[in-house]
């Protein structure tokens, strides 16, 4: 299925492995509403996949708000007409903060459970989960009157073993891989797929290493591309999809 004319919502959007998966979507040829709670990077993006001949909006606010998961869902289907992808893409980080500044934005200090506050528990299971569900819980409605919809949501190596000091993190993504299976079983009979993704490894979002984040596009235009749920309820592993589905790259020349 071609990806033309069809409208997507990609939170996130404005950077890191969100602006990758906007991009490809609009290369492909669908209509993108990048969400971000930073509105010049939203915009930015937008603005970038409108250079190119794409049509994209931006969305800024906090998703993990009742009101304002409904009005990105909604401003999505008033500007292009529906909404047939969703890309859960936004989140919360966990990592070390004794080898230099990170931004606070996106990215909490690793604590053992013991020494986690119970505030920054409660803000990444709130960006990490609670806008994952806040976002397809407002957009499956429409797709089921469509007969068809996509829902991807980024997880990560931390949604299947444990990680000492990212207590929250990895129970939110723990939880985002169950979301997407029993989404998955409900959504079936409409003609709507669910899956969770990720990159298979850490990306390379603050200049410290990793995957780029465009190792998920080809991933997520394939999943898109499905004619219903073939695949669906799964957690697929980006790096290793890619390596099954991808021309090996030509060996680079001494």
């Amino acid at each position: 299925m071609e990806l033309a004319g069809q409208a997507a919502a990609v939170t996130g959007g404005g950077s890191g492995l969100g602006r990758a998966i906007a991009l490809g979507l609009a290369q492909a040829g669908a209509k993108v509403l990048i969400a971000d709670v930073r509105g010049p990077a939203g915009t930015a993006a937008a603005r970038e996949i409108g250079a190119a001949g794409g049509e994209a909006e931006a969305f800024t606010g906090d998703l993990s708000r009742e009101e304002t998961a409904r009005s990105m869902i909604d401003t999505c289907v008033e500007k292009f007409g529906r909404i047939d992808i969703l890309v859960n893409n936004a989140g919360l980080r966990m990592e070390r903060h004794d080898d230099g500044d990170y931004e606070s934005w996106r990215c909490l200090k690793m604590l053992p459970t013991d020494e986690l506050p119970p505030a920054d528990w409660d803000l990444v299971i709130g960006v990490n989960l609670r806008a994952v569900y806040l976002c397809t819980h407002f957009a499956l409605p429409h797709m089921i009157r469509q007969r068809r919809g996509t829902v991807l949501s980024l997880s990560s190596n931390a949604g299947s073993q444990g990680v000492a000091g990212k207590s929250a993190y990895v129970a939110s993504k723990h939880a985002v891989e169950g979301l997407m299976k029993t989404v998955a079983e409900e959504m079936r009979e409409h003609g709507i797929s669910a899956n969770a993704i990720h990159p298979g490894g850490r990306v390379d979002v603050d200049g410290r290493g990793g995957h780029r984040p465009e190792i998920v596009v080809p991933l997520v235009l394939a999943l898109c591309r499905q004619d219903g749920p073939i695949i669906t309820g799964q957690t697929i592993k980006a790096s290793d999809w890619n390596k099954k589905n991808l021309p090996a790259e030509a060996p680079r020349q001494k």
